[in-house]
Order: structure tokens, then C-alpha cells, then sequence
């Protein structure tokens, strides 16, 4: 067994469909192995820290998880400009921490969201913080983005046996022409590239959520069906 403390959460409204209601089921899973992740995520399932779920909605599937071929993978135009753009800053990787200065640019890049795109307003503290992406089962790494003494970006992954796992990232909201969260994305591939993993999984896809649409901007790459087979996207 890979988890316990199972339980699936009453129907509340859907972050990324309006007028629309959400289940999701949740599995506490604190001993769980890469092998046994990697296995889960191509069942739909995700993670923060110990934390696994899945949607599991009445009569809707539009949570499709997503993935790109490392080695297949072609940056369009933009996407070439975005890590031009950004090869100034300083990259480090280490295990993910917790700490004021990453709690900080969460808080300020999730306020500046629910200004411009109606999310929630996060009040995470660094106890939180640390129980979604530091307290981790499986081996992670954390992806910082420094300008000198300033932390630009924080991207957060998985690592399992074939895949590397954009687990969340998060960015200097002032800077919006440096396209950071594309930058960040590129990154998460890049690292995927260095470990020489296949796959770069990038969470769920939800057609008419401008939130998580992005991410088929992402070429090739391929979408979970129902049926749980992946097939190219051709949107």
C-alpha cells in the first residue's frame, strides 16, 4: 500500500472551470517512492509534499495531466526570446528550503494573480510552505533564479525514475518583461534534459482555464485521455 488516510473532499466550486463543482480525492502518502510516483502521475494522480490527489468529479474530465518529450522538445520563437531574455540571471539547484525570502516572493507573486487573474489570495505561512514543497517522499530539486543578492524565481520539481515533475514555480511579479514563468518552464525542461529523464510532466491541462492553458504552448507534447493512453496534442 502507498498511502493511507484516504478520504475525497465534499463538491465546492471548481478553481478553473466557473460554474462548475470539484471533488478531489487525497492519499497520504509520506513513504512513497519515485518509482511508485511516476507510476501514480500516469493515473492522473499529483502531489505537495506527502500530500497525493487526483480530481475525481461527477461528470467532468477536464484535469488532463500533460507531458513533454525532453529529448523532442522545440522552443518557439518567444520561447527562444524568454531564455535569451533571462541568461543574466544566476542559476543555482539544490534540495528545495523554506525560508522568508522564498515565502516572500510567494506571497507577493500570488497577490499580484488574484489582482489580475482572480486567484484566491494565498495566506501561506512558512510551516506551509514547508509541508508542500519541502517535506518530500520522493527526490526533488529546487531550481532559484538570482539577479545578485535578489531572488528572481523559484521553480519546484519532482525527480522519478524517467521524469522530471514541474511541481510549481512561482516569479518577481515587477518584472514582466523578463517572462519569467516562461522562463521558469524552460527550465523545468532544461533540468530534465541534465538528468537525462524522457519525460518533462507539467501537472493538469484544462481546456477554457487561461491559468493552465500555457502549457500546451509547449511543443510536442502529449495529453492523458480518459482511456489513461497519451496521444499528441493537436490543439
Amino acid at each position: 500500500m502507498w498511502g493511507t488516510h484516504e478520504f475525497i473532499t465534499d463538491p465546492h466550486p471548481c478553481a478553473y472551470l466557473a460554474e462548475r463543482l470539484s471533488r478531489m480525492e487525497y492519499t497520504y502518502a509520506p513513504r512513497l517512492s519515485g518509482a511508485q510516483y511516476e507510476a501514480l502521475m500516469n493515473t492522473g494522480y499529483r502531489k505537495f509534499g506527502p500530500m497525493v490527489f487526483r480530481p475525481v468529479c461527477r461528470g467532468c474530465r477536464e484535469c488532463r495531466p500533460i507531458r513533454i518529450p525532453v529529448d523532442r522538445f522545440q522552443p518557439d520563437r518567444s520561447q527562444r526570446r524568454a531564455w535569451k531574455r533571462n541568461q543574466d540571471l544566476e542559476i543555482r539547484w539544490a534540495a528545495p528550503v523554506a525560508d522568508e525570502k522564498r515565502l516572500d516572493l510567494y506571497r507577493r507573486y500570488h497577490t499580484s494573480q488574484a489582482r489580475k487573474k482572480g486567484w484566491p489570495e494565498s495566506g501561506i505561512d512558512l510551516q506551509e510552505y514547508f509541508a508542500s514543497f519541502v517535506l518530500n517522499p520522493v527526490p526533488a530539486v529546487e531550481i532559484s533564479l538570482w539577479e545578485g543578492d535578489d531572488l528572481r524565481a523559484i521553480v519546484l520539481t519532482d525527480v522519478t525514475p524517467t521524469i522530471v515533475s514541474g511541481v510549481y514555480h512561482y516569479h518577481d511579479p515587477d518584472l514582466a518583461d523578463r517572462s519569467l514563468g516562461t522562463y521558469c518552464m524552460l527550465r523545468t525542461i532544461d533540468l530534465g534534459r541534465r538528468l537525462e529523464k524522457h519525460w518533462a510532466y507539467f501537472g493538469y491541462y484544462v481546456s477554457g482555464c487561461a491559468s493552465l492553458e500555457y502549457k500546451a504552448r509547449y511543443r510536442p507534447c502529449e495529453i492523458q485521455g480518459t482511456d489513461g493512453e497519451w496521444v499528441p496534442f493537436e490543439g
